[in-house]
């Protein structure tokens, strides 16, 4: 087994350390090898739910592949660095929960009046991404996504599809000023937060032939390695 990329020490010194640890290493929506602090190989629903304990931290492992030991914090470790691995480690838990069940309420009229609904897009890899007009993030990663989408240009089988909570004017003027490759599609803010079970902003789907999700994540590069291994399926 690899040593940590990282010592835990320079992951734990402060809150900024953590966070860039999280963005550089924290990579967990691929798929990866989880041990426990004894070095011991176990599954991902355990893994998942020792990390939103807030107790543990995922030390990426170098070697071939992904591979993650659990770290257990020691006592002198801040209560602030706690409430943020426990932040991590229960969006990491939702999303991976998420893995393997069908996507809801997919029906959805964009700004030019196109519809995208289950049927139409059956038997496609459809990716969703839920956001809002003044996420900073969100606007952060579009020419990134503009790049997802320019390279699955040539397949009829991939749809991309955003959802924003913003009404339909004000996604329309945007659309006239920033170029979006994605289809813009308006939705009440109730139908992301309870009915897709995030207020993360952005989050993306992917979603499989079968209408089934199979990852979730908040970052574009997971979100193009997630929708590569879909669609070379």
């Amino acid at each position: 087994m690899g040593k940590p990329l990282v010592e835990p020490a320079k992951i734990l010194k402060d809150g900024l350390s953590l966070a860039y640890y999280n963005r550089d290493y924290l990579k967990t929506t691929e798929d990866f090898t989880a041990y426990n602090t004894s070095s011991r190989a176990i599954d991902k629903m355990k893994f998942f739910q020792l990390f939103a304990t807030g107790n543990y931290l995922p030390m990426r492992l170098a070697g071939p592949g992904n591979q993650y030991r659990l770290y257990k914090l020691a006592p002198r470790v801040s209560d602030d660095i706690h409430s943020v691995l426990q932040s991590y480690g229960k969006t990491a838990l939702a999303h991976y929960k998420m893995e393997g069940k069908k996507f809801p309420g997919l029906n959805y009229t964009d700004i030019d009046g196109k519809v995208y609904n289950s049927k139409n897009t059956k038997g496609k890899i459809v990716v969703i991404k839920c956001w809002f007009l003044h996420c900073q993030a969100c606007n952060e990663e579009i020419p990134a996504l503009n790049q997802l989408v320019d390279k699955y240009k040539n397949r009829d089988d991939v749809v991309f599809i955003s959802l924003a909570f913003d009404p339909v004017e004000k996604l329309k003027a945007f659309s006239k000023k920033t170029v979006f490759k994605y289809a813009l599609a308006p939705v009440k803010e109730s139908y992301i937060e309870k009915d897709l079970g995030t207020n993360e902003y952005p989050t993306h789907f992917v979603i499989n032939r079968q209408g089934l999700i199979v990852k979730v994540v908040n970052d574009a590069d997971e979100l193009a390695a997630a929708l590569n291994n879909e669609a070379g399926k």
